[in-house]
């Protein structure tokens, strides 16, 4: 393959760019739904799920001239299915309005951020042998609350604050017999959570010290993620006049993800500081523990999922024409546990429903016929209960698949830019704070044939 060395190079850098500004990344969203377990649950799922409406169990990309190659890390039994090389990059930017009723406000925040970073290949093509590898944010915890009272005929503000995260740094391997495919990811779940609660007297003729009681606690384990594929194949067709063959498939999916015991480390600060313009500083230190060691409890998580596709092959290859699916998934977050200790959080689950759509790539007489169009919905609960009476979530989500035209006909590299716009919200009427939002999620998929030997110097 030509420019082989350069294109290794290419991309080890720009994964290594994309790897660290993932964890680096801190979004300056204020979330006060990140404030409970381990914050709030990152949609790092594709792209193409995400505007499918989140399915991924029974979702598989990878029909060889629709040239698409997306790293389904949702359903790692996927990965038998690569015939090239393939790295995925994903970036969003996120648009919330929250609603406050009693005390009655709004606030909106806008912010960027990595989605993920995958490498896709086959290990033996014709055995149905692939991996992947890759990196991707799990949680986020970002919040500034701030609480006021009369204590003693003087006004006393408490600010809760918190920032961090779970990242999770996998890779995995899928494999296939005939219509059946088994994968699993594994790698580190990892992550830091730091939170404190500062307490401000506001009063004219009396000084008080500020107090701060924070804590920063880190944590990492080993996971096991598994998840299996069954294509029934339901009829095939040939259309004499055209030449075209049809099959019409039924795949079901499954995945399921362990529970998890984190091991952590915990450091508690108790102090006094007064507010400088050159920042806080400390008064006295009334307490500080260092090195505390945990346990952080997750609970295991299960999905199942059903599509219904559509396949056509003439002289020009074969293609996905359409397909279209459904999605179960829950986790028993009644289980979790931090430092032994649970928090205001229940099981969750979501139904999910998305389609897809390429209109004509049989014949190709023009861009648009080739472009994959998506669309999907979801409903569920989320898995935190601050107020006792649940988060409803719901919303729906569109998206394409756009292939980008190689420059000559000998390139063997192939681009597809793949979108989705999300638009969702948390909560409804029975509960205090509700949260609109708005996300654009942008990915694209490099796919080559590298590490083909060549016949011809």
């Amino acid at each position: 393959m030509r420019f082989v060395s350069t294109t290794l190079l290419r991309f080890s850098l720009t994964l290594f760019i994309t790897g660290f500004t993932l964890l680096s990344t801190s979004a300056q969203e204020n979330s006060p739904f990140s404030r409970y377990g381990l914050g709030e649950i990152f949609n790092s799922s594709h792209a193409i799920s995400r505007a499918m409406g989140g399915i991924g169990a029974a979702y598989s990309d990878g029909i060889n001239n629709n040239v698409g190659q997306a790293v389904n890390f949702m359903n790692p039994a996927t990965y038998s299915n690569y015939f090239m090389v393939s790295y995925d990059l994903g970036l969003t930017i996120d648009t919330r309005n929250l609603r406050s009723e009693n005390p009655t406000g709004k606030f909106r925040s806008n912010y960027f951020y990595p989605s993920y970073v995958a490498v896709g290949m086959p290990l033996k093509r014709t055995k149905g042998l692939g991996m992947a590898f890759g990196i991707r944010p799990i949680s986020r915890i970002n919040y500034s609350v701030v609480s006021r009272e009369r204590v003693a005929g003087d006004s006393l503000a408490t600010i809760y604050e918190g920032s961090g995260g779970l990242n999770q740094a996998f890779v995995g391997i899928g494999k296939k017999w005939k219509n059946l495919s088994i994968g699993f990811n594994t790698g580190f779940n990892f992550g830091r959570r730091e939170i404190a609660t500062k307490k401000i007297f506001v009063n004219d003729t009396t000084l008080y010290f500020q107090s701060n009681s924070s804590t920063i606690t880190t944590f990492n384990k080993l996971f096991l993620h598994t998840g299996i594929q069954y294509e029934i194949p339901l009829r095939k067709r040939t259309n004499a006049q055209t030449g075209v063959t049809s099959n019409y498939y039924l795949r079901l999916g499954a995945t399921y993800t362990l529970d998890q015991t984190l091991t952590a480390s915990q450091d508690q600060k108790r102090e006094t500081y007064t507010e400088t313009q050159a920042g806080d500083i400390t008064i006295d230190s009334v307490s500080v523990a260092t090195n505390i060691k945990g346990t952080i409890v997750i609970p295991s998580t299960y999905a199942g999922g059903i599509t219904f596709h559509k396949t056509s092959s003439n002289n020009r290859g074969t293609f996905e024409m359409w397909s279209i699916g459904a999605e179960y998934t829950a986790t028993q977050w009644s289980k979790y546990r931090f430092y032994n200790q649970p928090d205001r959080l229940v099981n969750s689950w979501q139904f999910r429903l998305g389609a897809q759509l390429c209109p004509d790539p049989l014949t190709g007489r023009n861009y648009w016929s080739n472009v994959n169009y998506r669309i999907g919905a979801f409903i569920g609960d989320e898995y935190i209960n601050p107020d006792g009476n649940g988060i409803r979530t719901s919303g729906f989500s569109l998206g394409a698949g756009f292939p980008i035209k190689k420059w000559n006909n000998y390139d063997r590299q192939f681009t597809i830019l793949n979108t989705a716009l999300q638009f969702g919200k948390r909560g409804t009427s029975v509960n205090n704070i509700t949260e609109s939002y708005v996300q654009f999620t942008l990915g694209m998929s490099l796919t080559d044939i590298w590490f083909q030997k060549r016949r011809y110097d």
